[in-house]
């Protein structure tokens, strides 16, 4: 992530949302450009998905080495478009259930990596 762009720490996620950096973020969110935001076209499950779901990921102002994609309560990868479309903008895309996804996001932005994430809520 450029030096100027600090990602915002995920503090909890639940009840159909999350907190992000102190601010709670209900429903699907999205973490790029060092900022959080609603999701606002995510489906409600994991299996719904497709690429222009992730648009504003694959087009974002400084691209990601990788998005953490947080599938729900269970983990479910996204259709093969979706991973073809990653693999297309050479954007690495690691999908989990979305617990592990935060928790995997902050490591990674800990670690000052260039990491995007795609939630959706639990």
């Amino acid at each position: 992530m450029p030096s100027d762009l600090r990602a915002p720490a995920i503090d909890a996620y639940g009840d159909g949302g999350f907190r992000i950096s102190g601010v709670r973020k209900d429903g699907a969110t999205l973490i790029l450009d060092g900022a959080a935001r609603s999701w606002r076209d995510a489906p409600a499950h994991a299996s719904g998905l497709a690429p222009h779901h992730f648009a504003d990921l694959l087009k974002a102002q400084a691209k990601p080495d990788i998005v953490v994609l947080g599938a729900g309560e269970r983990l479910i990868h996204p259709p093969a478009a979706v991973r073809q479309a990653f693999r297309e903008a050479g954007i690495g895309l690691e999908v989990m259930d979305t617990g592990s996804a935060c928790r995997a996001y902050n490591l990674l932005a800990g670690e000052a990596r260039r990491v995007y994430a795609a939630l959706l809520p639990v």
